[in-house]
């Protein structure tokens, strides 16, 4: 079996939830009587989950000689779009491989909430070095004791403030905007800081509440906008970098637990490739994604004052919760003084 650290993987950046459901039949090789995996995500069928989710199709049927084969449910469909529930599922069997962020992990456990804090990762260089580091691997610890078998942590990217409104420029443009929020009590004790007005709402009901008025806006990945086309239904976009976001590739235990020695190290292992390949493809879709807003909406990109303001009127938020991470964990993410 691979060490700790080896799973901790962030190809040039880098959270990616791999969730394997309960297998159809056992044995068999060819893939006639091969044994289904169910793999489950949240985003579209172009996404970068959704690439890592096929690379790793791709290998488990490859190593095991067609004895499993990678059945992939992507835009929610295991869960109705609930993320929440989907987590639930994976930790009682009922699939076997989940890609999912750190934001909705942190629902089950606090600790993995301080992903979630704003400007603690303001560089991709300090992002790859917290999750190469003790950061990455707490992190998989944490995921172990919540009921899953964590397999490794992936690259999303920095996530931005949508809106119909107006321009985000300072804290004070948020003041009163409805925006979506994934259901993260961290996100939602932020926004309340902002001045905004913080909704909770399932991720594939977004679309139709900006086109309805339901919410003035929502924040997300460049990528992540596009390939939902969230973009045709928003105005402005403000490049702030306030979060950087992470997923977790991760199994459910029943099914990883039933796994010969030989199959749980190919699947650790495809694992770990698929989350590199999907963290490579999120570099490159989110550059291109910028690039596409950048002709769909009115883009800005903060100056270093702007961003100074924003994270001045957030400094309550790491008082806040400080209690909530170890001294360990504060350490190793750079927590504010």
């Amino acid at each position: 079996m691979h060490s700790r650290w080896k799973k901790v993987l962030f190809a040039g950046i880098s959270v990616l939830t791999l969730t394997i459901a309960a297998g159809c039949s056992n044995g068999g090789s060819g893939g006639t009587d091969a044994t289904t995996v169910r793999l489950g995500h949240t985003l579209t069928e172009d996404s970068s989950w959704q690439a890592g989710a096929e690379q790793f199709a791709e290998i488990i049927e490859e190593e095991t000689d067609g004895r499993y084969e990678v059945e992939i449910f992507a835009n929610g469909q295991l869960a109705s779009g609930n993320q929440r529930k989907a987590i639930e599922m994976l930790r009682q069997g009922s699939y076997d491989v989940d890609i999912t962020s750190a934001l909705i992990w942190s629902s089950f456990d606090e600790a993995l909430g301080i992903t979630a804090l704003p400007w603690i990762l303001p560089t991709l260089d300090e992002a790859k070095k917290v999750i190469e580091g003790d950061g990455g691997e707490m992190l998989l610890d944490i995921l172990d004791d919540n009921g899953v078998k964590a397999v490794a942590v992936g690259e999303t990217g920095y996530r931005q403030m949508a809106n119909n409104t107006r321009q985000i420029e300072s804290s004070e443009d948020l003041k009163g905007l409805k925006m979506r929020v994934p259901g993260t009590p961290l996100f939602l004790d932020l926004y309340d800081e902002l001045g905004a007005d913080p909704v909770e709402m399932d991720f594939t009901e977004v679309f139709t509440a900006l086109q309805q008025g339901t919410i003035d806006g929502m924040e997300g990945v460049p990528d992540v906008i596009v390939t939902n086309r969230f973009h045709e239904a928003l105005k402005y976009l403000s490049l702030t970098n306030y979060n950087f976001d992470f997923f977790f590739t991760t199994f459910s235990n029943d099914f990883y637990d039933e796994l010969s020695g030989e199959d749980q190290e190919i699947f650790m292992k495809a694992g770990q490739e698929a989350t590199v390949f999907a963290t490579e493809h999120a570099r490159s879709s989110n550059k291109e994604a910028i690039e596409i807003l950048s002709e769909e909406v009115e883009v800005h990109e903060p100056s270093e004052n702007e961003l100074a303001t924003f994270r001045d009127s957030v400094s309550g938020i790491y008082d806040q919760y400080r209690g909530t991470f170890s001294s360990e964990l504060r350490d190793a993410f750079k927590y504010p003084e």
